[in-house]
């Protein structure tokens, strides 16, 4: 999937032929980071075969304030790498690398960001199917 922002406009056209959905993705993954603040960033994310995901975080600060927040996107594979898009505010996607654990998780690594670039190479995370519990 190429996904362009073109002035106010934002477009996803359709994919390259290396680009698909990988299955071992699909489903409820629920994974958490802690942020060097103190503060501890988890989430549940579902993700769908036709490239389509929906994510509710939950940010609990080092003071004890918690926030919420839910999001939907777009995923897919390209060239070996995980993407993802939340169209509603990105105008490029994130893209990590990824790999599955023996114990069937998957740990993410952040390699390109326009949102957040100088987290390229440090935004480190697992995710595990939901009901297992992640680790690095």
């Amino acid at each position: 999937m190429a996904c362009i922002a073109d002035n106010d406009y934002f477009y996803c056209t359709a994919v390259a032929a290396d680009s698909s959905v990988d299955v071992r993705l699909i489903g409820t993954w629920q994974g958490e980071y802690d942020e060097e603040d103190g503060s501890l960033k988890s989430w549940v994310q579902t993700r769908s075969e036709n490239g389509t995901y929906q994510i509710e975080f939950h940010f609990a600060e080092a003071d004890g304030a918690v926030h919420r927040l839910a999001e939907e996107g777009k995923w897919w594979i390209e060239s070996g790498l995980f993407y993802e898009i939340a169209p509603s505010w990105m105008t490029q996607p994130d893209a990590y690398q990824y790999r599955f654990q023996d114990n069937g998780c998957i740990e993410f690594l952040l390699v390109a960001s326009h949102e957040s670039a100088e987290d390229v190479g440090r935004y480190r995370f697992v995710e595990c199917l939901s009901g297992r519990q992640p680790s690095i």
